[in-house]
């Protein structure tokens, strides 16, 4: 029986209309996700809380102190003020120092204001030329964004003081992070963003197609931000992950968008039909987009295992953007090219510049010959790629880390300058001092007094203070450090500090104290995290390849590809040897929380150029291929996919190293590297060289029951391609004999 015409157009008609639908639903999904998030985003936190520890001892004593005092230890402002005249202990208090003493006291938020006067270690908050005092306010429950505002325009009104103070102190120094991180963000997207989209014109071959993964990254971010506004209504986030919604969003919708596109592009050319085209796709790139959507999230997800806000919040937003990317390909993509296909699936720019598309036979065959030279001396390939690898990851047996303070802004901001005019022109005054907090119900003032005589014994430590009582059984001695708080020395001091005998249960507080308590906290829940993770993505690729070898392979190459990142870093940060380059201050470690979320994110992206390549080598092996033709026709259809994706990734991820802050620096700048090195070492070289050694044992699998787990993809029968060194493929996909 005849096919009515009449009836097919019909149905294509009624796709398009339903593909229309979908369209607009996701237009209203993102739009309502854009409005939602903005309103949210004010809500994110930015305190010194996102680092805590919620569980340690520093934090219970914190609450304790803030219980029996109103004061939140963790908190506070300090005013450095440039005096019109030398100042000794006895002086007269300065206007400037006056008003800045009575606009601290009419803020409802502070507890007490302390100057050189009214305190007994007056001497400590004059600097050594006698120039600059501090002025020091404790504060108890505070709004910080809507606090620090309203001070700085406060002090900002007050005409005297203009270019004579700065405001610093831990609430304004994170409050000023968060601001500068979120501003840098925006320049630094907005620098790489003409440049991406140029990339993009190119490795689409159009500018219809090229818009296909921002139209992604705009309905990623937007249903992250809706998202996120639900869950802040249940579980507090901090406004740190939104720099990596962005970046991610960006890049994983390029990933994801590519991937399908040129997918549906080479279907379309050999099929010669939308519809067929698209269940073609469904079957093949859009497994893979699934698997590797999923295995992305589910590694970000185990982030929040972590306590500690600022580590979770990472993890929630960036398993919510990885979703809504790969949502986005899998399901509003597929409208897209239902209505547009003809259009995107046109190359309108020149070849000369496009990548790899497979109806080219030059193009082609360079990933092919590529795969043939590495697979003629896979041993010699594999060991110098190890070399490699090896080399890089060497300086991370090195690793120091450390935490982001006021240290960490630059000169413009006035949390920074009081730091560093802290730090450079005050002999014992500590802009982060510990402090000593006993509990105890009688404790004698000679024991008191013993503790303090002990403490100040203690190296690294310039002053210490009486113990003062606090009410009921807590007492506390504030004790000043002669190094920056998170400095090893300083760490070492603390530690001293806290093994001290004690006449009651001491504990040690402090930015210091804080540090290592979340140090701890990491460490103990980074096993946990790293099993999930490795477990995660061999079941995902197991999945996928129905292989006991390929996931167990992926996850050796994913370790090499962190180690050589995380020792590029220490490389690069920790000793400094970029700062020149990038414009920062060698901070002589890295941030803890930085590393832990470039390996949720690497670990993520390594495995998802993984499934990339391993999913089209499956394909090849299912669909008859020898277990090295399937290696080389694998890396040919798939090459330059991963090698634009990763280009385009590193581009969105690599922007953020024009941030100020340095922690900023090393994800943007780790992330980039990684993804590189990934696709080019690991993916290149070491994928195909090792796949050659292992030959069949690549795709064993002990039972054939097990091959039922995973139904087998469906995929149209490719013509099988003998594996000769220097073969150039035609068109499609045979060998001209």
């Amino acid at each position: 029986m005849s096919k009515n015409p009449l009836s097919a157009e019909g149905t294509s008609a009624d796709k398009r209309r339903r593909a229309r639908g979908v369209l607009w639903a996701a237009g209203v999904i993102a739009l309502l996700g854009l409005l939602g998030g903005g309103v949210a985003s004010a809500h994110l936190t930015s305190s010194l809380s996102d680092y805590d520890a919620p569980s340690s001892a520093v934090v219970l004593a914190q609450h304790q102190i803030q219980r029996a005092t109103g004061v939140n230890p963790e908190e506070g402002y300090e005013v450095v003020v440039r005096t019109a005249e030398r100042i000794g202990v006895s002086s007269p208090v300065p206007s400037r120092v006056a008003t800045v003493v009575a606009l601290l006291r009419a803020r409802p938020e502070v507890k007490r204001v302390l100057d050189y006067a009214n305190t007994g270690g007056g001497s400590t908050m004059i600097s050594k030329d006698g120039d600059f005092t501090v002025v020091v306010a404790t504060v108890g429950a505070v709004q910080e964004k809507q606090a620090v505002t309203a001070l700085q325009h406060a002090i900002a009104a007050q005409p005297s003081l203009k270019g004579n103070t700065w405001l610093g102190g831990p609430t304004v120094a994170d409050v000023q992070i968060a601001a500068v991180s979120s501003q840098d963000l925006g320049r630094a997207e907005l620098f790489a963003l003409p440049f991406l989209i140029l990339l993009l014109f190119f490795v689409f071959r159009g500018l219809r197609a090229a818009a296909v993964p921002l139209l992604g990254a705009v309905f990623a971010i937007a249903v992250t931000l809706g998202v996120v506004g639900l869950v802040i209504v249940v579980l507090p986030l901090s406004v740190f992950a939104l720099n990596l919604v962005i970046a991610l969003g960006l890049g994983l919708s390029v990933d994801f968008s590519l991937l399908i596109v040129s997918r549906f592009r080479e279907e379309f050319r050999r099929q010669g039909s939308i519809e067929a085209a698209l269940a073609t796709v469904r079957q093949t790139a859009g497994h893979t987009v699934l698997f590797s959507s999923l295995t992305i999230a589910a590694a970000m997800g185990t982030l929040a295992i972590f306590p500690e806000r600022f580590v979770y919040s990472m993890g929630i937003a960036g398993a919510i953007v990885v979703l809504a990317a790969g949502g986005f390909a899998l399901l509003v993509l597929p409208s897209l090219l239902t209505v547009f296909g003809e259009r995107i699936a046109a190359h309108t720019s020149s070849r000369r510049y496009a990548l790899p598309a497979q109806d080219e036979a030059e193009s082609t065959g360079r990933w092919y010959r590529i795969a043939t030279v590495v697979m003629r001396r896979p041993a010699l390939w594999v060991l110098s790629a190890v070399l490699i690898l090896v080399v890089l990851a060497a300086p991370f047996l090195h690793v120091s880390f450390t935490g982001a303070d006021a240290s960490a802004l630059p000169p413009s901001s006035s949390a920074g300058t009081a730091y560093e005019l802290v730090q450079s022109k005050f002999t014992a005054f500590s802009e982060a001092p510990a402090s000593l907090v006993v509990d105890a119900a009688h404790p004698t003032a000679r024991d008191l007094s013993s503790l303090t005589a002990k403490a100040a014994a203690i190296p690294g430590v310039k002053a210490v203070s009486t113990f003062e009582h606090l009410g009921g059984s807590l007492w506390e001695s504030n004790v000043a450090l002669s190094s920056a708080p998170l400095s090893p020395a300083a760490q070492r001091t603390v530690n001293g500090l806290q093994s001290l005998h004690s006449p009651g249960q001491l504990t040690v507080i402090g930015q210091t104290a804080s540090f290592l308590s979340l140090q701890s906290s990491l460490k103990s829940h980074l096993p946990v995290v790293l099993g999930l993770i490795v477990l995660i993505a061999l079941v995902m690729l197991f999945a996928m390849t129905r292989s006991v070898v390929l996931p167990l392979m992926a996850f050796v190459m994913n370790v090499f590809t962190i180690g050589a990142t995380f020792g590029m870093l220490v490389w690069a940060f920790q000793w400094g040897h970029l700062s020149h380059l990038l414009g920062f201050n060698g901070p002589g470690a890295l941030q803890s929380t930085s590393l832990i979320i470039i390996l949720a994110v690497v670990f993520g992206l390594s495995t998802d150029y993984g499934v990339f390549l391993l999913g089209r080598m499956k394909e090849e092996h299912d669909a008859g291929a020898t277990p090295d033709q399937a290696v080389a026709l694998g890396l040919d259809r798939t090459g330059g996919i991963v090698s634009a994706a990763a280009l385009c990734l590193a581009l969105a991820m690599g922007a953020l190293v024009l941030s100020r802050l340095v922690f900023v620096k090393e994800l943007g700048l780790g992330v980039a590297f990684a993804v590189l090195l990934d696709a080019t070492v690991v993916r290149a070289i070491l994928v195909p060289a090792v796949m050659k050694l292992l030959g069949p044992v690549a795709w064993w699998l002990p039972r054939q029951a097990w091959r039922q787990l995973q139904p087998p993809v469906s995929i149209p029968a490719m013509p099988k391609t003998p594996l000769v060194p220097g073969a150039v493929l035609s068109a499609d996909l045979s060998v001209t004999k």
